[in-house]
């Protein structure tokens, strides 16, 4: 990456090994989720997190498994990646690309301007070249809404109320690939609705009546 000189005022725009090194091992919710690394193999799920092409199915939190990729080395021993070759996961219909199989998509690295978070919680803003990926071996209730989860694995423990624990169950497409790894906490299942949404709710309502009054 290179430090931007919007930050602060520097003498050179080059990135010492040592602070290379520290910009790497950030983790990407303190990136912009722009990774510094990514240890990929062939199969491994990923999450797109670009609107590349989205003719082609290829955008923002769309799932993905890996089939291949375009490297250069850059030297002590690291490559970087120039495309990853994905095979789509969900798709309205058959993407074909050129030379390519069936629902496999290439997702091209682009430069982008973000500001990482260290871990003495000090910010410092790059220019950062990646493949905008994610690995994808968990989601939140949040990030999982509006999906169909074919293989459904959910820690109830993480949820926070019964509308996230609602959330997780109701994305499986079946019972039978629904899979609990604990018990569901009581307080959890028997949670009360938070006064906002009683309040929302109700406006629903009122709403409701006054159109029926007007209209019926």
């Amino acid at each position: 990456p290179i430090l931007s000189s919007l930050d602060v005022i520097r003498d050179s725009d080059k990135v010492g090994l040592a602070m290379q090194e520290i910009l790497w091992n950030v983790y990407p919710a303190r990136s912009d989720h722009h990774p510094g690394t990514l240890s990929i193999c062939l199969g491994m799920p990923v999450l797109i997190k670009y609107n590349e092409a989205t003719e082609a199915g290829v955008t923002n939190g769309a799932e993905a498994n890996v089939v291949g990729w375009i490297a250069r080395p850059i030297g002590g021993g690291k490559e970087t990646l120039d495309v990853l070759f994905v095979r789509l996961k969900t798709t309205a219909s058959t993407v074909k690309v050129e030379g390519l199989p069936d629902n496999v998509v290439p997702v091209s690295a682009y430069t982008k301007s973000i500001e990482v978070q260290l871990s003495d919680d000090s910010k410092v803003r790059i220019s950062r070249t990646q493949v905008p990926v994610l690995l994808n071996f968990g989601m939140t209730d949040y990030g999982s809404q509006g999906r169909s989860r074919p293989y459904n694995p959910i820690d109830p423990n993480e949820c926070r109320n019964h509308q996230s624990l609602y959330t997780c169950l109701s994305r499986g497409t079946s019972w039978a690939s629904t899979v609990l790894v604990r018990p569901i906490p009581m307080q959890v299942a028997k949670g009360r609705l938070s006064q906002q949404l009683r309040r929302e709710f109700q406006h629903l309502e009122l709403l409701n009546e006054i159109t029926r009054l007007r209209y019926i």
